[in-house]
């Protein structure tokens, strides 16, 4: 019987999710902090309209906030907004095909809000919700997080709240079939998938 005919296939890439969570968060620990303060920090244009895409590792810098260190990235908000959220979206580590295996490590966004003087006006964190998506607008399915967007503020710093590790964020498996390479691999409809918190990131953000 040809699989193909009889499920839909949809192309999922493997990213490597073979590390641990105690190998991630070491990592973490043995770095440096960038900075003496967020004043230092080198922030991009975040601008509405436009997702950007958000990767936080080994590769980022890191920094000791009041919630720990964590890996961050941070951006100015424009100047003259009528925007009032900002929507994290997130796809979980390793391959979604395989994620009934292992668990894979979720980015569970601790967002901190500073005024033009580089002082926290608002922070929080959350555990997204599962979004399964909208293949009529090419949105594609992930966890997503929303965050009110203070008036006063200024920039926004996207990091992790490491007393927040291990928290798990459940997804629903909407059933069929999915190639992982070469591999053919069936997946059951309304089977819950776990994924804690962990301190990488592979996600995007957007204004609203």
């Amino acid at each position: 019987m040809n699989v193909r005919k009889y499920f839909p296939l949809v192309l999922v890439p493997l990213i490597s999710g073979c590390a641990s969570m105690g190998d991630l968060t070491a990592k973490l620990d043995a770095k440096a902090s960038c900075c003496k303060s967020p004043a230092e920090f080198k922030y991009e244009p975040l601008q509405p309209g436009a997702a950007a895409p958000l990767s936080l590792g080994e590769e980022s810098p890191a920094y000791t906030f009041a919630s720990g260190k964590s890996y961050f990235r941070a951006y100015a908000l424009p100047q003259q907004r009528a925007v009032t959220k900002l929507r994290v979206r997130s796809w979980a580590t390793g391959s979604t095909a395989f994620e009934t295996r292992k668990l894979s490590q979720l980015y569970c966004p601790q967002v901190t809000f500073l005024d033009a003087t580089y002082q926290t006006v608002a922070s929080n964190d959350k555990v997204p919700s599962w979004a399964r998506g909208d293949l009529a607008t090419g949105l594609l399915p992930s966890f997503i997080a929303e965050f009110e967007v203070p008036s006063s503020a200024a920039y926004v710093v996207l990091h992790t709240n490491p007393a927040g590790y291990g928290r798990l964020a459940t997804r629903y498996t909407g059933g069929g079939g999915y190639m992982v390479g070469n591999t053919f691999v069936m997946e059951r409809g309304g089977e819950p998938i776990h994924h804690p918190c962990g301190p990488t990131a592979n996600a995007e953000i957007s204004l609203l």
